[in-house]
């Protein structure tokens, strides 16, 4: 039981806060925890998780992904316009445009673990290069609006529960699988403490990297087709804000941002963290720049408490130790 709490004391911890950001905002304002609003704080929540699936993997392998606001921007788009408000259009756009952004992450995968480029150049290219084009394509014009089915899935309920809450739930076990239970998930790990040690090991560094942004790409596409049924449109702009958010609710969750930990579980509690604040900061009548300042601040927090960051602090700042008075002498 002590070593399961250590292992997962930052997992845990997120929870914790999911459970004490709840009272709180309850406090502050009366009807937070009503049914009603407990459903679409989970649908809220639900987006932001289904991005940060794939940066979750990006991150503990060392990486990280900047080119999720446009592949999400992309698919959403593209959706509307090939569907053309027709759900039977859906059979090929849908897989058509997750094969997309499975594409852009084998393009980031190459480009970091085969050429060299650093993940943050490769990214924050690649998702300025889909700018500039999706916006080319469009033209900035409107897009038809979005099939019925992709709105059931987006608000739509199985009773009490939200189907995208059961999405979610998928995904999240899908992730405990590869990440828990498969030979990928150990190679992720090790790759993400040590590329080098982990090439030297036999862990096959470079396809690793790349199914990782593969992952991510693929995600960034679904949480883009799923959000053009909550908005009913897709618009330019709409997956900026989720670039933040997705590596915030990875930090929340007690991923380490150097790589080689972290759970997709972390990940889930980070992302509810990150939804329940965004309510409660208006039940404060605080603005939305007191919400960036709140984000960062829970970010600071929660990553400086990471036992893997401090480590990696302290062995820099320690000063070299100070040789033995035989040895020296000799």
């Amino acid at each position: 039981m002590n070593r399961f709490l250590a292992r997962n004391r930052l997992i845990l911890l997120a929870y914790a806060g999911v459970v004490v950001l709840l009272l709180v905002t309850a406090l502050f304002s009366p009807g937070f925890l009503s049914p009603a609003n407990l459903r679409s704080t989970l649908v809220l929540a639900a987006f932001v998780g289904i991005v940060a699936f794939g940066q979750t993997f990006v991150i503990i392998g060392g990486g990280i992904d900047l080119s999720i606001p446009w592949v999400l921007n992309c698919a959403a788009l593209l959706l509307t316009m090939m569907a053309g408000g027709q759900d039977l259009a859906l059979i090929w756009a849908i897989p058509l445009l997750l094969a997309g952004g499975a594409a852009i992450g084998f393009l980031n995968g190459a480009g970091v673990a085969i050429f060299g480029v650093p993940p943050i150049i490769m990214t924050l290219a690649v998702n300025v290069i889909l700018q500039g084009l999706i916006l080319v394509y469009t033209g900035g014009s409107p897009t038809p609006s979005t099939p019925a089915l992709i709105k059931f899935l987006a608000v739509g309920r199985v009773g009490p529960i939200p189907v995208i809450g059961l999405v979610w739930v998928a995904l999240g076990i899908v992730a405990t699988v590869l990440l828990s239970k498969s030979a990928f998930g150990r190679h992720l790990y090790a790759l993400g403490t040590s590329a080098t040690v982990a090439e030297f090991s036999g862990v096959p560094t470079a396809r690793t990297t790349i199914i990782t942004y593969m992952i991510s790409g693929m995600t960034a596409a679904l949480a883009g087709i799923l959000l053009t049924g909550y908005s009913g449109v897709a618009y330019l702009g709409m997956g900026d804000a989720y670039l933040f958010t997705s590596v915030a609710a990875v930090a929340i969750g007690g991923a380490s941002i150097l790589g080689g930990s972290g759970h997709y579980l972390g990940t889930v509690a980070g992302a509810l963290v990150l939804t329940i604040l965004t309510g409660l900061l208006p039940a404060l009548n605080l603005s939305n720049g007191a919400l960036l300042v709140v984000y960062g601040a829970v970010i600071l927090v929660t990553v400086s408490i990471s036992s893997e960051t401090w480590g990696v602090l302290f062995q820099h700042l320690r000063p070299p130790a100070r040789e033995k008075q035989g040895e020296t002498s000799g």
